[in-house]
């Protein structure tokens, strides 16, 4: 996934992935995948590399991690021009996940967007910053719901989670880094439910993953 715009997805995480002006989409670009920029919807798919981080901030300050061993996943990029969002993530699955309770499902909930905030770029080498917006899952206790699930959504509950992130242009295969951390808000924990006590809602939470981006239709690029 070339994209030619300085700084896209550093939001992607902050953004699968902040809050406030931080999080205004950057100007519309023109995209192009394997050389054309005309007028089209393409696949892309995510394969994660090393470990998937997640936390969360509980009411008493404790850290508590939740880490998946993988998480691949597939959606679309968006070819043409006058484009933001760029990309969208339609479907993710997930592997080797545990919350307090034991092992995990986690549950993508509608499409997640991918949208830039940098400015042009045209080296195709940038790493381009940005976010994935409307990030909205569902986890649970793989045995039994009923020991712990929560949802994951942005601030305050509502739909528009963020994830902050940066897109590496220039690596092969190209890359999505998200880096949504601090525990700012952007991500949160709702309608969470046992937990063995550890979580609450209201919690906020971290997202930290490297994924391998790659397109059959060729490379993407944002000018």
């Amino acid at each position: 996934m070339k994209l030619k715009h300085a700084g896209v997805i550093a939001a992607a995480a902050t953004a699968v992935m902040i809050a406030g002006p931080a999080f205004a989409a950057g100007p519309p670009y023109t995209v192009s995948v394997g050389g054309s920029s005309a007028a089209a919807t393409h696949p892309i798919s995510a394969t994660s590399t090393g470990t998937v981080k997640f936390s969360a901030k509980n009411s008493s300050g404790t850290i508590i991690n939740m880490n998946c061993t993988s998480v691949t996943g597939s959606g679309h990029v968006y070819s043409g021009t006058g484009i933001n969002p760029v990309a969208d993530i339609t479907s993710t699955t997930w592997s080797g996940c545990t919350i307090p309770g034991g092992s995990a499902t986690v549950t993508q909930s509608g499409t997640w967007n991918v949208t830039g905030t940098g400015s042009n770029a045209t080296s195709g080498s940038e790493t381009i910053a940005g976010y994935i917006g409307n990030v909205v899952a569902g986890v649970k206790t793989t045995a039994n719901p009923a020991i712990c699930n929560f949802t994951v959504k942005g601030l305050g509950g509502t739909v528009n989670g963020k994830a902050t992130g940066s897109f590496v242009e220039g690596s092969s295969p190209q890359q999505l880094v998200i880096s949504e951390t601090g525990y700012t808000g952007n991500l949160e924990l709702t309608g969470v439910s046992g937990c063995l006590g550890q979580l609450q809602s209201g919690n906020k939470a971290n997202f930290e993953a490297t994924l391998n981006i790659t397109s059959p239709d060729g490379a993407i690029n944002l000018s």
